[in-house]
């Protein structure tokens, strides 16, 4: 009884650092180092569960999919899976409602049980096309989806299983560009014309890159995709369309994280002019620092819990019982402290050239952009490494929601290997 006990804690706390380490990846104030700290403190509960075998089976780990918590099961469907119980997590697979599949589509993804690949792919020989999907997006993930097999999905009855393939093929096979890929950037369906605006690119397709200045120039929620693509690769002349978007009210915040990925002067600008917006401030505070390299800390930052004197309260101090009281990462941002910052700028905007595209304060390089996905903020990172699959022609990923100790390996291989990555615009040698 006393094992069991010990077991149901081990679950406990690998659920509650399962959540811990799922928040961190999308997290503006966790550095990589932060996250593999909660991440240890995860796989040390996963291995008890594991030291646990048989009683664990039993006593709690089958039990956990009675439940309705994601993080739960996901800890006990990588536990079974550590355990070799393999058949059994795919049967659960086939058998669980889309949320309880998902919680354990994510333990596929990340488990290293032996085999586990090859017996994935056989899952998608099933008729479930939601299944499919499922199964294609942790294939793809894991990297271990052919070529060929990606090729049979670009035109899957099921949008999602498109998407992961369309997102997974990089470059884009030549034969499909010519064929498969006009037709796809004129789907109706914003992921799949996203994700093949991003194979496109990374092909090489001169219209997959006009369907992304397109995309922006529509201004509606389905230009978010688009807006960030054109940020990372664009030259100064596209900045002009994403200063345009700041107009929209709504899209303004996705402007914004957008242009931090841009680095051209233009962009430095207007961020800076919007710091002084409460509504976006901590965004446009973001997005300037990532570009100039100026760290919003000490005296270029308001003190911990202090807010500008015009803005309301945290919602959950609100007394609007309507009030959205579900936090958003930029929450966790800090305030800039808006007369330093300018004061700065001031002293310093000399040395940024406006012909020159910027990322933390240096000239865009292909070693400043894998220096750049290693240290900065968790959220950030995942834009940074699709940039790098890009620029690369995906020889150069870093799967930024694995495991720490994955993504650290697969940065040393980009970082020996910086002199592969292409730093002009996008439509540079667009054919």
């Amino acid at each position: 009884m006393l094992l069991v006990d010990v077991l149901e804690e081990h679950l406990d706390e690998a659920e509650f650092r399962w959540l811990q380490w799922e928040n961190a990846l999308g997290a503006p104030d966790f550095s990589l180092t932060e996250t593999a700290r909660l991440e240890e403190l995860l796989l040390a509960h996963l291995d008890g569960l594991v030291v646990g075998a048989s009683t664990a089976v039993e006593a709690v780990l089958r039990p956990a999919f009675e439940t309705e918590d994601a993080f739960r099961i996901s800890a006990a469907a990588y536990a079974l899976l550590a355990l070799g119980e393999v058949d059994e997590v795919l049967l659960r697979l086939r058998e669980a409602e889309p949320e309880a599949r998902a919680a354990i589509r994510r333990a596929l993804e990340l488990s290293e049980a032996p085999g586990l690949g090859a017996r994935l792919l056989d899952l998608l020989k099933r008729e479930d096309t939601a299944l499919q999907a499922a199964v294609l997006e942790a294939l793809s993930i894991r990297q271990e989806a052919p070529p060929e097999v990606l090729a049979h999905f670009f035109t899957h009855d099921e949008p999602r299983a498109r998407v992961a393939a369309l997102r997974a093929a990089l470059p884009f096979p030549q034969g499909a560009a010519r064929t498969l890929l006009p037709s796809l950037l004129d789907s109706s369906h914003p992921g799949i014309r996203a994700a093949a605006i991003e194979a496109g690119v990374a092909s090489g397709v001169r219209q997959a890159w006009e369907t992304c200045r397109t995309a922006v120039r529509v201004r509606d929620s389905h230009s978010l995709d688009a807006m960030v693509l054109l940020a990372m690769g664009g030259g100064e002349v596209d900045v002009a369309l994403l200063l345009a978007v700041l107009d929209v009210e709504r899209l303004r915040p996705h402007a914004l994280w957008a242009l931090g990925f841009s680095g051209w002067v233009a962009a430095m600008e207007a961020c800076r002019a919007w710091l002084e917006v409460p509504s976006v401030a901590q965004l446009a505070g973001e997005a300037f620092a990532a570009m100039t390299g100026l760290r919003l800390e000490g005296p270029y930052a308001l003190p911990p819990g202090e807010r500008p004197e015009d803005v309301p309260p945290p919602p959950e101090l609100e007394e609007d019982l309507d009030a959205d009281l579900v936090p958003k990462p930029e929450d966790d941002l800090p305030w800039p402290n808006v007369t330093a910052v300018r004061d700065w700028w001031g002293a310093e905007k000399k040395r940024f050239v406006k012909d020159t595209r910027y990322l933390l304060g240096r000239p865009f390089s292909g070693s400043g952009l894998v220096e750049a996905l290693e240290t900065s903020p968790m959220r950030r990172r995942h834009v940074l490494a699709r940039e790098l699959a890009l620029r690369s022609q995906g020889t150069l990923t870093v799967r930024t929601r694995a495991f720490t100790h994955v993504q650290r390996a697969e940065q040393a291989k980009a970082r020996a290997s910086n002199s592969r990555i292409r730093t002009q615009p996008f439509d540079s040698g667009l054919r």
